[in-house]
């Protein structure tokens, strides 16, 4: 496995450097309001959107897996309360029995 995912890594690396070598033409940024950045590499561009979208993608993930920390935290003291709650069931219900078989060897 430790194969396919070096291999599969290696292809994903060569695909950046070749696409940085085709793409190095300098290129303005331009925003709104005629604002204008100096020249960047194309590639450069590029790079820098893909690093703020996997960031981007991090932070939400991150914040998923808080909200389901917290979901599972609250599922598990229910879990735990409804253990009790069948604790105290069986409980009641094992005293009730011997009750019932005193009563009938009392007859």
């Amino acid at each position: 496995m430790t194969y396919v995912k070096s291999i599969i890594l290696i292809i994903v690396l060569l695909f950046f450097v070749t696409f940085g070598v085709k793409n190095s033409q300098p290129t303005p940024l331009n925003y709104y309001f005629n604002i204008t950045t100096g020249m960047i590499p194309l590639y450069g561009i590029v790079y820098i959107c893909i690093v703020i979208g996997v960031v981007i993608g991090m932070i939400v993930g991150a914040l998923n897996r808080i909200s389901l920390m917290r979901k599972v935290r609250q599922v598990q003291q229910e879990n735990k309360e409804l253990r009790e709650k069948m604790e105290k069931v069986g409980e009641k219900r094992v005293q009730e029995e011997e009750e019932e078989k005193a009563e009938g060897e009392e007859l």
